[in-house]
């Protein structure tokens, strides 16, 4: 079970790095402090440090080679592919810390429509429905 909610914690920071991409239906997991929202430091935390996870030979990135068998299947390996691409700013074939962590800075922008530094839940509702 630990195994397939890294899988989805990876996929959502992708996809929510990712900016034309929707929200996993629930962030709860991001607000580490419990107050009900998501601030941009929890919010860059979870997606950055969730992808670390299949970080396997410790070179501090991750490789869709890295990633569990699930994310190999049709339809969601296309997906992965879009999303390495799309956030590989060094165009090395992995996501470092750094292009994850730009990703989440700029997703977190634009999902902050308040501008007051955190993700509330009309917020997080409001950017699944911007897909």
């Amino acid at each position: 079970m630990q195994r397939y909610s890294a899988t989805l914690t990876l996929l959502g920071a992708c996809l929510l790095a990712t900016p034309a991409t929707a929200q996993p239906a629930n962030m709860s997991g991001m607000d580490a402090n419990g107050d009900g929202r998501t601030s941009r430091a929890e919010y860059r935390v979870g997606l950055v440090d969730g992808s670390m996870k299949f970080d396997k030979n410790g070179d501090g990135r991750v490789t869709i080679a890295e990633m569990p068998a699930a994310t190999r299947l049709p339809g969601i390996k296309g997906i992965m592919v879009k999303v390495f691409k799309q956030n590989d700013t060094s165009g090395d074939g992995a996501l470092s810390r750094e292009e994850l962590g730009a990703r989440a800075e700029a997703r977190f922008t634009q999902l902050d429509t308040s501008a007051d530094g955190y993700l509330d839940a009309a917020e997080i509702k409001a950017g699944r429905r911007s897909r």
